[in-house]
């Protein structure tokens, strides 16, 4: 699948800019962050303005001081003046959604070196990078120094005139031969007000390489104070061009929406925004997704015009008594296929009834009809999100599943990925609202989303006998065709929006399981096996003694039921590997201790961290045991289950065994993620951890667990090889 850029109708302006563009590389987030700030959510609560920016699908966040709390703490206010049990609830509401705490402000900085300190100390345990202010300028001495000590920048925010830093010029005198830990935070709303072109602002900003971060807007009206927020693209702020100018900067950073209008109702409005964003920083290669639907017309799609149309900027589908289905049909995406691949997209059912789906990887067996992989559309709780063959072996995988299906097409149910009453009472889909898929495809591994939530997770060794023959519908096929579906039946109504895809590396081979959720006749411990605490169940934190799991039978996980340290050993797999992938999930209990060692000899901490704040050490949750602390606190609550994924390249040895020298004969964590959080990138290691199977170095090695030092559980275990 080729990538191509397409130009929407808000980018046919200053088109000819993006052409002479230098490209800023396929980063994706790491280039741009886009985030709330939580003013934009005055009227509500921070812990409400952090679940709205999770429904919003954002990561990132900015919080200003004097918001209450939350509900449940109506006089705490978020501020430098925060006790520290107020900051670690703060903290853990963040974790809890899966939110950084990047920026706060608008906060004062006086003149006054302790003062100052408060607010660089409170952010230095927020594990905040950016301070926003307006200070006055005999202050920044002070600053300066403490942006120096603390690693923390200071940028400069301009309110609309008559604020002393309305306007660019005075934000360049104050940080005109200062370091580049002070810089601006553009407010593009703020100069529109101020009747100052946003554009040439951050043409003359970044020309001295001064923007740090900004608040990004769109306004209605220009030099009007009483100018009103409006979605990005639509007003008089040149949105897309200052993007496009920030791509040709090559900048960094993070975007905060701040809305300042219709406060009680901004959702839908600032949904619009970060879809522009997002389409827009596709368009300047400041990602690596392709949108696919333009939001104009079925360009690049084909399907029954009878069924098929767009309405209000969305793909519309429906049947009625006089128009009705003529057996399934389905609207097919004809400008490529999908091989390895992820998918986002938001649907749907408009009237709260009907049936549809998303195909993936399918054939086209007659006209608009196609056969493969169909994540489930049902307005059904409990039920969306579940993996059927349409055409083929039919119903695959149920919410909360992880199945594996062997070569001849058996089926099996080894684990669970997530607890489908749970799922249920956490509001995992929205009845009648939108709703989004995150659909995941690489080799012979699939997963599926639903709102942030796993919904379901497949290995299928199954393979298609003739991938030629369109008849041939049985197997499982590594590459097809994209199609939304219209089901035959009652009169529905099914949307979907914001479609858009990206292409995974292929370096990596096909999945290997390496723990079949019934025993563990694939592991062997480390020393006398009478001393083994291992077992295979169902891991649930005592009630009783919420230091330890208690298994609950079953099967599917393998759980150490460790009583103390030292009670049990370590557990490590038959099979070996070199560079890999690895992915599982973990479950530790209160005050616990295991660890993940890669190759059997480089360790991954495994720890309850929960009640710690951002300053780790390297023996947190998350850390290269002895060789590096993890770059930010991402664990969740003891009990509750967190997953690891591991990119890792394994030392290199000659032919005579001896390890080669020098930076390229080291193993590296490329990168390792905790509960969708990078945690480390390109980690050279030196030497093994200690503690390890072997206790040195080789081109190869299994995968061990922890188990002398607390209880632990493990499920979902696989890695994926590179491909020689």
């Amino acid at each position: 699948m080729n990538r191509r850029i397409k130009l929407t109708s808000a980018m046919l302006t200053f088109a000819l800019c993006i052409c002479c563009l230098p490209k800023a590389g396929l980063a994706g987030e790491e280039n741009w962050k886009l985030g709330m700030q939580a003013y934009s959510f005055k009227e509500f609560t921070f812990f409400e303005a952090v679940d709205k920016n999770k429904a919003l699908g954002m990561r990132y966040i900015e919080a200003y001081p004097g918001q209450q709390l939350s509900k449940e703490n109506p006089d705490v206010k978020t501020d430098h003046n925060m006790s520290s049990q107020d900051r670690r609830l703060m903290l853990q509401k963040l974790r809890e959604a899966g939110v950084r705490l990047m920026n706060y402000g608008v906060v004062s900085l006086p003149n006054n070196e302790s003062e100052c300190r408060k607010v660089f100390e409170f952010a230095k345990e927020m594990g905040i990078e950016t301070i926003v202010s307006e200070p006055p300028e005999d202050a920044f001495d002070v600053i300066e120094d403490l942006c120096k000590d603390f690693e923390i920048k200071v940028a400069i925010h301009n309110h609309p005139k008559p604020s002393h830093y309305w306007d660019p010029d005075t934000v360049l005198k104050v940080c005109e031969g200062r370091s580049k830990w002070i810089g601006a935070c553009a407010d593009t709303g703020h100069w529109t007000r101020s009747g100052v072109d946003p554009l040439k602002a951050i043409r003359k900003l970044g020309a001295a390489g001064r923007i740090i971060s900004l608040h990004f807007k769109d306004l209605n009206e220009f030099g009007n104070r009483k100018a009103h927020d409006v979605p990005w693209g639509t007003g008089v702020s040149k949105a897309g061009e200052v993007l496009a100018e920030l791509a040709r900067q090559n900048f960094k950073g993070v975007f905060s929406v701040e809305w300042e209008h219709n406060w009680l109702n901004s959702m839908p409005d600032i949904a619009k925004c970060a879809t522009f964003f997002e389409r827009t920083a596709a368009e300047l290669d400041q990602s690596d997704w392709q949108w696919i639907f333009n939001g104009k017309n079925l360009s690049g799609w084909d399907g029954d015009p009878r069924l098929w149309s767009v309405k209000d900027g969305v793909i519309h589908g429906e049947t009625t008594p006089e128009i009705p289905a003529r057996g399934n049909t389905f609207l097919i995406w004809r400008d490529g296929k999908l091989k390895d691949f992820e998918l986002r997209l938001r649907f749907r059912l408009k009237n709260g009834n009907g049936n549809s789906g998303v195909q993936y990887r399918s054939k086209e067996v007659s006209k608009w009809v196609v056969s493969g992989y169909q994540a489930e559309v049902e307005d059904k709780p409990g039920k969306v999100g579940f993996l059927y063959h349409e055409k083929g072996r039919g119903w695959l995988v149920n919410v909360g599943d992880f199945m594996v299906i062997n070569e001849k097409g058996r089926k099996k149910v080894v684990s669970k990925v997530s607890d489908v009453d749970e799922l249920v009472k956490t509001g995992y889909y929205e009845e009648k609202g939108w709703n989004e898929y995150r659909i995941i495809a690489q080799g012979n591994h699939l997963v599926h989303y639903l709102n942030g939530y796993q919904t379901m997770e497949l290995i299928d060794n199954d393979r298609v006998t003739n991938p030629d023959d369109m008849k041939d519908t049985k197997g499982a096929a590594r590459e097809g065709l994209l199609a939304l579906q219209i089901h035959q039946g009652p009169p529905m109504v099914v949307e979907f929006k914001d479609i858009r895809i990206r292409n995974l590396e292929t370096k990596y081979g096909d999945a290997v399981l390496l723990f079949n959720g019934k025993n563990l006749k694939d592991w062997h411990v480390k020393g006398d096996s009478d001393k083994s605490k291992w077992v295979v169940g169902k891991a649930k934190m005592s009630q009783e003694n919420p230091k330890m799991l208690v298994n609950k039978g079953g099967s599917g996980e393998m759980i150490n039921l460790a009583a103390k340290h030292g009670d049990s050993i370590d557990i490590f797999s038959d099979k070996k590997f070199g560079d890999c992938r690895i992915e599982l999930q973990l479950m530790v209990p209160q005050n616990s201790n295991s660890g993940v060692y890669v190759m059997g000899e480089y360790e991954i901490q495994v720890l309850d961290s929960w009640q710690r704040g951002t300053e780790l050490s390297g023996g947190d949750m998350g850390a290269v045991y002895g060789a590096s602390p993890p770059g930010i606190n991402a664990t969740r609550k003891p009990g509750q289950w967190q997953k690891y994924v591991i990119d890792f390249r394994a030392p290199r040895f000659d032919s005579s065994g001896k390890k080669r020298s020098g930076r390229r004969g080291k193993a590296r964590l490329l990168r390792v993620e905790l509960n969708d959080q990078v945690l480390h990138e390109n980690l050279t290691m030196d030497k093994e951890t200690p503690g390890g199977v072997a206790g040195k170095e080789s081109p190869g090695g299994p995968l061990m667990f922890q188990g002398n030092h607390g209880p632990v559980a493990y499920r979902n275990i696989i890695v994926k090889p590179v491909k020689k």
